[in-house]
């Protein structure tokens, strides 16, 4: 398979388990931002690494549908990961896709896509993959995040609208 055609079979892939996520879910909750720690397990590269990192996300639903940004850092030796990511989900698994920047010690840097699969509910498992030039670099990793609540109180019945009426 050409590398270009497997990113389209990825894609397809992640697609249709977000659809199926969707479908099958009733997706209600509030809305959350929530920070945390993470660990990986790193393979696929020339020798395995153990890495580290912080990540932080916001939640939000527009519509009954959950949308969320995040974004983190993944420290390894000998290089550090940036990174942010859409996504989206239930309350106990989802996915999530977006850019990152890998700055080396002694070589480069690289500008990549990286994807996360995660099963959780604030302490939880991911499935990272990372595609560059350079080639697929996979990891698994376990991560605690601490949820805070942003959201306004629905009995308050404010929204969170500006009023532009002044009379």
């Amino acid at each position: 398979m050409m590398p270009s055609q497997s990113i389209k079979a990825v894609v397809k892939y992640k697609l249709l388990l977000l659809l199926m996520l969707l479908v099958f879910s009733s997706a209600q909750a509030q809305d959350i931002f929530s920070v945390g720690p993470a660990l990986h397990f790193n393979f696929g590269d020339k020798k395995p690494k153990v890495s580290w990192g912080v990540e932080a996300s916001l939640w939000w639903f527009e519509d009954r549908f959950p949308v969320s940004g995040n974004l983190g850092f993944d420290r390894r030796k000998g290089s550090t990961v940036l990174y942010m990511q859409a996504q989206t989900g239930i309350g106990i698994a989802g996915l999530s896709a977006g850019p990152y920047l890998e700055l080396r010690k002694e070589e480069s840097a690289v500008l990549g896509l990286q994807t996360d699969y995660w099963v959780n509910y604030f302490a939880g498992l991911n499935y990272r993959v990372r595609y560059s030039g350079e080639g697929t670099q996979k990891a698994l990793g376990i991560y605690v995040k601490a949820p805070l609540s942003y959201g306004l109180d629905e009995e308050d019945g404010e929204e969170d609208d500006w009023d532009w009426d002044w009379d």
